[in-house]
């Protein structure tokens, strides 16, 4: 009795920074194992479904008849299979998302090659877990603090007897050097935490460009040069304010 099987993996990475020579290499490394394969390279603008035997063939033809398409690819697919079937990849790219189906009646090779194409594209960006969690948890606790700022700034104090109201200004005056270096601390590491996090985020978001590269190395180095400006401005505008702000605070707070 004849038994009928194959093995299917499925991956998905997102943040992936893919420019030209990323998808070619890619798409080279997918078909590889794949005896005289049957291949597809495909796009959708518009409505129109553009397709060829390779990437170039492709680009010329969407560059021929959707010009408008420029740098702004929104997907790109490919599939690379024998006629009968036994060994199949199949990757479709979109700007914010990389799924690769992997199918065969070798296991060893479906585990090799999803093995493969994900060390790839993780050294392109790729992450397993979709970015837009991690925004969540940013906004909460940014949430947290901006209330527990607020909790403590309108925060009403009971009805206190003239003596303790006179102590405790005695006692905010002496301290309230130590209370605004503190204050200017907090708010500077809180500015740059906040700018380096943007700024990190800015440079890892994912990217498809597909007749051009894109910038590799560090994530300051993907950096343009307006961002490392304002990298810089930012801090140096923020602390010649802290000192404004914290007297600002302790004026209409009182603390």
């Amino acid at each position: 009795m004849t038994i009928n099987q194959q093995t299917d993996l499925r991956k998905v990475f997102y943040q992936c920074r893919l420019g030209k020579d990323d998808i070619e290499h890619m798409f080279s490394m997918a078909r590889e194992g794949i005896a005289a394969p049957e291949i597809e390279v495909s796009t959708v603008a518009g409505h129109t479904r553009y397709w060829g035997e390779s990437l170039s063939a492709v680009v010329a033809n969407v560059q021929a008849s959707a010009p408008e398409v420029g740098e702004n690819w929104s997907n790109l697919s490919l599939i690379a299979k024998t006629d009968a079937g036994e060994r199949a990849v199949s990757i479709s790219l979109e700007k914010e998302r990389t799924v690769v189906d992997i199918a065969g009646t070798d296991a060893t090779w479906v585990f090799g090659q999803g093995a493969r194409l994900e060390k790839y594209l993780t050294s392109r960006g790729g992450v397993a877990s979709s970015p837009s969690y991690e925004n969540r948890i940013s906004l909460l606790f940014l949430a947290f603090f901006v209330g527990l700022g607020i909790f403590w700034f309108t925060r009403k104090d009971g009805v206190e007897t003239v003596e303790e109201c006179v102590r405790k200004t005695k006692e905010a005056a002496d301290n309230q050097p130590y209370v605004n270096a503190l204050f200017a601390f907090f708010l500077l590491a809180a500015i740059l935490f906040c700018l380096y996090q943007a700024l990190k985020r800015r440079a890892s978001r994912a990217q498809l460009m597909v007749e051009s590269n894109v910038n590799s190395g560090t994530w300051w180095a993907r950096l343009s040069t307006a961002e490392k400006l304002a990298a810089i401005g930012v801090p140096i505008a923020a602390l010649a304010s802290l000192g404004a702000l914290a007297s600002a605070a302790s004026d209409i707070t009182g603390k």
